[in-house]
Order: C-alpha cells, then sequence, then structure tokens
C-alpha cells in the first residue's frame, strides 16, 4: 500500500510540473500579447490587463511546479 501511495505521489507531482511549465507558457505568450498592445498607446487599457493577468498565471506555475 505504501508503495502504491509513494507511486501515486511521483505521477501527480509529474503532472503538476507538466501542467506548471504549460501554464508558464501561456503565461508569457500573454504577458507578450499584453506588451505589444501597451506599445501602440491607443490600446494601453487593454494591454495592462493583460500584463497583470500574465503575472497571476506566472504566481501559479510557479506554485504548480514547486517540489515540496
Amino acid at each position: 500500500m505504501r508503495a502504491l501511495r509513494g507511486l501515486l505521489d511521483v505521477v501527480l507531482g509529474l503532472l503538476t510540473a507538466v501542467l506548471g511549465t504549460v501554464l508558464g507558457i501561456v503565461a508569457a505568450l500573454l504577458w507578450l500579447v499584453g506588451g505589444l498592445l501597451c506599445v501602440t498607446l491607443i490600446l494601453i487599457p487593454l494591454g495592462l490587463p493583460v500584463i497583470r493577468l500574465a503575472r497571476r498565471l506566472f504566481g501559479l506555475a510557479g506554485k504548480l511546479m514547486h517540489v515540496p
């Protein structure tokens, strides 16, 4: 039973690490889109919330990739 629990912990750890990596990539793409929106001066009101969302996603990705 202990071996099965250890195997489950390893699989869940790998799954959360992969999910955190994918979320980090999505956050990076969102950050780039937000930056491009901010470069065009008219679209700054749209770019700032997108950058804020990307920052929150980076934080969540970091929490998912954290190994206890």
